[in-house]
């Protein structure tokens, strides 16, 4: 599995509203200049956050971005899962009709296991641990 910059920006992103999470939404600007993302392409992650309902908006001079629910209850999954969206690494995973084969194939449960692993590997995770791991000094620059 290689995760798109899109995807890993954007854990980047929660990661700093979950920094901030209970101070107030996070700007933009902000997120942009600490994660030295672009200020374009971040909107465009901003706005999948947005509707895939992690984030929120809070407009005026205070505005700014906020998760949309209390970092220990968001995990790595489903962050990666809206902006990745289903990250199976073959269809058949998912779908079994999608595949003739499917039945008989016999790579289908090793596509399967390695489904389940990635996906608990990340659901393992939370914002909010990785906001504990950041201040015990661990992945201080939250690079993912």
């Amino acid at each position: 599995m290689k995760l798109s910059t899109r995807t890993r920006y954007g854990a980047r992103a929660a990661l700093e509203m979950a920094r901030s999470w209970g101070k107030g939404p996070t700007k933009r600007h902000d997120i942009s200049e600490r994660q030295a993302i672009s200020k374009a392409y971040l909107e465009n992650i901003l706005i999948t956050l947005k509707s895939s309902g992690l984030v929120r908006t809070a407009c005026g001079a205070k505005g700014g971005f906020t998760l949309s629910r209390a970092p220990e209850t968001i995990s790595l999954l489903d962050v990666f899962n809206a902006l990745e969206g289903d990250m199976a690494p073959v269809d058949c995973t998912v779908k079994p009709g999608s595949c003739l084969r499917s039945a008989d194939c016999v790579m289908r449960r090793v596509y399967e296991r390695l489904r389940k692993a990635q996906e608990g590997v990340l659901k393992a995770y939370t914002l909010q641990d990785l906001v504990n791991d950041s201040a015990r000094g661990e992945r201080a620059d939250f690079s993912i």
